[in-house]
């Protein structure tokens, strides 16, 4: 017997019940928190209750987690085995990739991040932003979605994410389509 059905009768069985959920949907949401947890020790490149690294618990042949995330470089062309910098390297891969628009980047002054505008026939239908993992602006959403433009981010510094060509592709042509 719950506290108000105690105090109050039959009428206090209804609060309690709802007293129980609450109870229950608190519980739930903790289990999500420990998971999310959970999940940033691991892109942090730590375990569980350790401070061991991530790589350590894959060997070289199991190699990348994903197409563009994991221990192990993977051999697709990715930012960081492209040889140029991360602004050239997105650069090459949109103007390869999505010859139908215009694309306009901006950067801001710290080179931490950059924007890339993609238009078509005057109208801008996407903007990509390649930041920092440290920035956590999200100002340039915002602004985008005020303005009804798509958004996509990447972190052109985020350990084990690579950024490989098929991976950004993939994601900017996603975006486009809706």
């Amino acid at each position: 017997m719950g506290l108000f059905s105690s105090l109050f009768g039959e009428k206090g069985k209804e609060a309690d019940s709802v007293l129980d959920k609450m109870k229950q949907l608190a519980d739930d949401l903790d289990s999500v928190k420990y998971a999310d947890d959970d999940e940033k020790r691991l892109m942090n490149g730590q375990s569980s209750g350790s401070s061991a690294s991530f790589s350590a618990t894959f060997t070289e042949e199991e190699g990348p987690s994903g197409d563009s995330w994991g221990p192990v470089m993977p051999s697709e062309p990715n930012q960081y085995n492209s040889g140029l910098s991360y602004q050239d390297y997105f650069s090459q891969v949109f103007s390869e990739a999505f010859p139908q628009y215009q694309i306009d980047r901006e950067q801001n002054s710290s080179g931490k991040r950059t924007l890339y505008t993609f238009s078509q026939s005057g109208v801008k239908k996407l903007v990509v932003e390649v930041t920092s993992c440290t920035s956590y602006s999200y100002k340039t959403y915002k602004d985008c979605r005020a303005q009804g433009i798509r958004h996509q981010r990447f972190y052109h510094d985020y350990d084990g994410w690579w950024n490989t060509k098929s991976y950004v592709i993939r994601r900017v042509s996603e975006e486009l389509a809706k």
